[in-house]
């Protein structure tokens, strides 16, 4: 899935880098404007995952054309190609320039500027995919779930996937879920108050507006906002099966100081 995705980030980034070098390529053809029409075309683009190449089609001193051709298999960025003798006019430029760049030249320079561009774009989103944090799938000996990070309490740890006397003593427990981390629905995660800040035993402290970052296995790292913060009895469920309009929400749940009661906050991802 994440290689899916990160063929998915590439091909719109080099989509919107074709876009973007098209502007710097009508400058460019713009300086041999002495010349006869000569319709030409050249391909600035390839997106392997629609496997279509684009191709820009212009004609000097003027012509800025952009279509795109299908192609059954494209595994790897082609090389510029020219041809002649197309006859495609669209748009007709209005500066007149006494300096021109010989036309090889000038396909040169375009070919540089898109390359550059495609290969620092690639090159951005692999130095972002090597960053996701991949949670570890056990922790001292307990299956995980995730990871949960809450900046105002310093709270930077790891999620057991169901709740045992041992888990509960190390790290914050998955209780119920409606679904998968960060996926809709609730998900309720309970930790002791140790009274000593660790685990939950700050989470007395913490406000709406506050934030709560949670990160499932794979590495995808989500904001939750707290919405909501009150104080029940261990015997109260209802805030569980709640409705969370199909969007995702997690809930935490801890032991007040003396123990009578259950302090309970509810987060969800904000629009």
């Amino acid at each position: 899935m994440i290689v899916n995705n990160r063929k998915a980030t590439i091909a719109m980034c080099i989509s919107i880098i074709i876009l973007l070098s098209i502007s710097v390529s009508i400058v460019l053809v713009n300086f041999f404007t002495k010349h006869n029409k000569i319709t030409k075309e050249m391909i600035v683009g390839v997106n392997p995952v629609a496997s279509t190449r684009t191709k820009m089609i212009y004609q000097e001193p003027l012509t800025v054309i952009i279509k795109q051709e299908e192609k059954e298999t494209i595994s790897k960025q082609e090389e510029i190609e020219v041809t002649e003798g197309q006859e495609n006019i669209s748009i007709e430029a209005k500066v007149d320039f006494e300096d021109k760049i010989p036309e090889d030249e000038v396909e040169i320079k375009i070919k540089d500027i898109v390359d550059t561009m495609v290969e620092a774009v690639i090159e951005e989103v692999a130095e972002t995919e090597e960053k996701k944090e991949l949670i570890p799938t056990e922790y001292e000996g307990f299956a995980t779930i995730g990871k949960i990070e809450i900046p105002q309490t310093g709270v930077n740890t790891f999620i057991l996937n169901q709740v045992t006397v041992k888990g509960m003593e190390k790290v914050p427990c998955l209780l119920y879920a409606t679904g998968e981390l960060n996926q809709n629905g609730n998900n309720l995660i309970v930790g002791h108050n140790y009274r000593n800040g660790t685990i939950f035993s700050d989470n007395k402290n913490l406000k709406q507006g506050d934030k709560i970052y949670i990160t499932s296995l794979e590495g995808k790292r989500v904001e939750y906002t707290i919405y909501s913060k009150f104080v029940t009895t261990a015997e109260d469920v209802s805030y569980i099966k709640r409705d969370t309009n199909n969007k995702p929400e997690i809930t935490l749940s801890c032991c007040t100081d003396d123990d009578e009661y259950r302090i309970i906050i509810l987060a969800r991802i904000e629009d």
